[in-house]
């Protein structure tokens, strides 16, 4: 049934939904949620109070601020009171935002006080017209939204379709940004065209990573889901653990992102894989050609299967991704679907509300924007002989024209009203729509031959010695603004880094008239939008600044302070990560991970995943946003690891049920099975592999302790259980991690007998609760520290979540070397082969010995990796 031509009515269609959770904000602590029901009522209480306060249909509303239910709640009051919803980027900058108000004559702002100053917009509107998002009572600055709510007497006057629901500016990769109009008829026939394809329905959750002010997450990520009956999960940031904890505590069943978010996942799953090995890494790209060739040929999807321990740890309920915003690179597309998620992507303009085609489910074409959406007509104009022209397009979702500028609008159209969306592409025989470029970004040179020139940057930066190019015309002439490697620009061969970018521009497969005249080098990354264009506008005086300047050459030796900052131990342990996470890049305190790394915001989503598996540190949004440099990043890892409370565990109350149920006593059937398992094991090991072990005396009869091995092969946990009394091995829980010992049945059968716990890396707050729950019970725990096996048989630096256990239960230590398991079963062999091995138990060390002196999780677990270490043989 087609949707009303009109917005207004959206809260009154939610309430039909009930009780059920409309919007999921993850917090650290609880998610806070907001019903259908009381989204409704609240935003049609907002409207009654906008009109109250002289809001009157048409009048322009300004929202200013992050994701949340209070903007979701404004927007929709906004709308209801048939004013026009103002959705403003804080990025634009405080003065900016002024202006835009001023122009576009708001009556009222909503603003999120901490995302931008109050008092510089407070120039573009009277300040007793401002209202915060994110306060609940007054204060200094704002007056609480909330505090506009009245009760609804009558409902307003439904405006009319062709009234101005929404106003958005575009994001100004060519220019300056454009007052764009959306209509009730734009984004109801978008609306309309999306709800009929059956993407999301009641019980689904959509997370929303992707900022309102964007027409794409809004009508896409938003408005869709909502009148479809699905909840909406808005994450506390876009680090990779807030990300991460939005997929899985939201149980988030789609994902609402662009390309880059996209390519960050994949880059962060193959990360994961690669920390294992190189063997591993060979099986997981292996077992993705299976699955994509089981797709190609025969139409299966044997993903789901093959990666269900990646998706139900990264996220369990997850099966739809919807890219969109740009171009979703093929291979991350493909790769994505034979993990086992389904993937489809569209393409549209702010201009078109924003959807002209998309990949329609069960018929998606990677590589392509796919078929026009109902109501949609494409054409391609002045094709070439390729079939290659610009892409028109009309229908009742394309916007009128920019507000005050008709200089603008009239180039926006053709003579005969089809919309000139200035991007290339191409139509194949079943109208898949196939990109190929901007017009307004393809160069045109001397002699009339046109290049598009995001094609040939791409072949470009396959020569490694090339982190970014943008191509562009300087005096009839082509050029590039190249930004080097970092391991070439900081290299110890930096001063022949021209010479190497000449070699890299000399040797690409270009045609002769592709290749630049000239080019200059930059240090700085290439100026880009949130969704990751370049802006081009922005080249020509980049290049010229460029060719006046010198390339910066390495940072200085150390300070005496820097070294005493590596000397902390967080610090140093995350600078050795560093060290081997970017061993092509020379790095110095000064390395700016921006400009030198090419870390920006949602490459951080990558690298926080990736701390906090290897080092289990987590670094919140407020902290991502104060890091430039390496020296600042090693500052908030010893801020992290110094913090009360960071990454204590509370123990038993914080377990959900099914992590209790791995603490329950087992049966007497399971006992019986688990001690003649171990009687088994100890008979094995000992005849395989002549398992002697000394200090056996040293282990009490009862907990609560905690046993601490290093960790070296596969062989450990058997080769320890070899040499513990059967009394005290019955009565001892183990750590195991949930990648190995939980991803089948039958793995999850013998870890329930064997009393292994789940520990998962990407949930060490209730690893960490599981396992201080086992020694608040009394019991004893094995833990290996080094959190993975050391691949040359070394000891390992220990991780800080010893340390948290440690001062969480108050237990003793006994520390344990084995000596003999890496020759045994090194990482890499498929299977053991006899050898000795040697099991030696230290003393106990009490639980204040080790925390002695203020020692911050870290220096607990130093400490420890010494005693461990003594016990080696020489």
């Amino acid at each position: 049934m087609k949707e009303p031509e009109t917005l207004a009515t959206i809260p009154d269609r939610l309430q039909r939904f009930g009780e059920s959770p409309a919007l999921i904000a993850i917090r650290e602590k609880e998610p806070t949620t907001c019903s259908f029901a009381e989204l409704g009522d609240r935003a049609l209480g907002l409207a009654a109070g906008l009109r109250r306060h002289g809001v009157r249909p048409g009048d322009t509303v300004a929202i200013v601020g992050t994701n949340g239910p209070a903007p979701v709640t404004a927007l929709l009051g906004i709308i209801a009171a048939g004013a026009v919803a103002l959705l403003l980027d804080p990025d634009f900058g405080s003065e900016s935002l002024g202006r835009m108000m001023r122009d576009n004559a708001c009556r009222l702002a909503f603003i999120d006080e901490t995302a931008c100053e109050v008092g510089r917009i407070a120039t573009g509107i009277d300040a007793e017209r401002l209202f915060g998002l994110g306060a609940e009572r007054k204060t200094d600055a704002l007056a609480p939204w909330a505090g506009l709510l009245a009760p609804v007497a009558e409902p307003a006057a439904a405006p009319a379709g062709d009234a101005t629901a929404v106003l958005v500016y575009t994001s100004g990769t060519t220019g300056t940004p454009k007052a764009v109009p959306l209509t009730h008829a734009n984004i109801a026939a978008n609306l309309d065209a999306l709800l009929q394809q059956n993407l999301v329905g009641p019980g689904d959750r959509a997370l929303l990573p992707l900022p309102l002010f964007h027409v794409y997450p809004l009508v896409v990520g938003l408005l869709t889901p909502l009148l479809a009956g699905a909840a909406i999960i808005f994450p506390v940031g876009l680090s990779g653990p807030q990300l991460a904890a939005g997929l899985r505590d939201g149980r988030a069943t789609h994902l609402v992102g662009v390309p880059r978010l996209y390519t960050a996942l994949v880059g962060a799953i193959r990360a994961g894989v690669a920390a294992r090995g190189a063997i591993a890494m060979r099986i997981f790209d292996l077992l993705l050609a299976i699955s994509a060739a089981a797709q190609r040929r025969l139409g299966i999807d044997i993903g789901r299967i093959l990666f269900a321990g990646i998706r139900r740890r990264l996220a369990p309920e997850l099966r739809l991704l919807v890219s969109g915003g740009a171009g979703l690179d093929p291979d991350t597309e493909r790769t994505l679907e034979a993990l086992g998620w389904e993937v489809l992507t569209g393409y549209g303009l702010t201009e078109t509300a924003p959807i002209l085609t998309f990949n329609r489910r069960g018929q998606a074409r990677a590589g392509t924007a796919g078929q026009a959406l109902p109501g949609v007509e494409l054409r391609v104009a002045s094709p070439d002989a390729r079939g290659v022209g610009e892409i028109q397009v009309r229908g009742p979702n394309v916007f009128a024209g920019y507000r005050g500028n008709p200089e603008a609008t009239a180039a926006a159209f053709t003579p005969d009203n089809w919309f000139r969306t200035g991007d290339l592409g191409l139509l194949d025989e079943d109208g898949y729509l196939h990109l190929v470029a901007r017009a307004s970004e393809t160069i045109v040179l001397a002699g009339g031959t046109k290049l598009f020139p995001e094609t040939i940057e791409e072949i470009f930066m396959r020569d490694p010695a090339i982190r970014e190019i943008g191509l562009l015309v300087r005096n009839g002439v082509l050029v590039a603004l190249v930004v080097p490697a970092p391991e070439v620009l900081h290299g110890p061969d930096a001063a022949t880094a021209e010479e190497r970018i000449r070699v890299a521009l000399a040797a690409a497969p270009v045609a002769p008239y592709q290749r630049p005249a000239g080019f200059a080098v930059s240090p700085e990354g290439l100026p880009r939008t949130r969704i990751g264009k370049i802006r081009r506008h922005l080249l020509p005086g980049l290049y010229e600044r460029a060719r006046a300047g010198k390339i910066p050459t390495p940072g200085a030796p150390l300070s005496s302070s820097d070294r005493a900052l590596l000397a902390q131990p967080a610090a140093a342990r995350l600078w050795s990560w560093l060290q081997v996470r970017f061993r092509d890049t020379p790095l110095s305190l000064d390395t700016d991970l921006r400009l030198d790394l090419g870390i920006d915001s949602l490459s951080w989503l990558q690298i926080t995943l990736e701390l906090e598996s290897a080092l289990a540190l987590r670094l919140d949004e407020a902290a991502i946003a104060r890091i430039t440099t390496v020296r600042d990043l090693l500052t908030a890892a010893i801020t992290a690891a110094e913090a009360p409370a960071a990454g204590a565990p509370a123990g038993e109350a914080t377990l959900k049920p099914e992590e209790r149920r791995w603490l329950e006593p087992l049966s007497a059937p399971a006992r019986a099975l688990r001690t003649l398992l171990l009687l088994v094991n100890r008979i094995v090991v000992r005849a395989l592999f002549g398992l002697r072990s000394d200090g056996i005396e040293n282990l009490a009869r009862a907990g609560p302790y905690l046993i601490c091995p290093n960790h070296a092969s596969y062989l450990d946990p058997f080769a320890l259980a070899a040499a513990l009394p059967v009394r005290i091995g019955a009565a001892s829980a183990w750590a195991g991690w949930t990648g190995i010992l939980f991803n089948t049945p039958a793995r999850r059968f013998f870890s329930r007998i064997m009393r292994v716990l789940p520990i998962d890396p990407a949930r060490s707050g209730a690893s960490l609760a599981l396992a201080t729950t086992v020694l608040e019970r009394g019991g004893i725990l094995v833990w290996f520290p080094e959190g993975a096996r050391s691949w040359d048989g070394s000891l390992r630096p220990f991780q800080p979540g010893i340390g948290i256990l440690v001062r969480a239960a108050a237990a003793p230590v006994v520390p344990v070397h084995l000596d003999g398991t890496h020759k045994a079963w090194p990482p890499g062999r498929r299977l053991p082969r006899p050898g000795p091995v040697r099991v030696r138990i230290g003393q106990a060390i009490p639980a204040s010995e080790l925390l002695g002196g203020d020692a911050d999780n870290q220096e607990v677990a130093n400490r420890l990796h010494a005693a461990v270490a003594a016990l080696a043989p020489p």
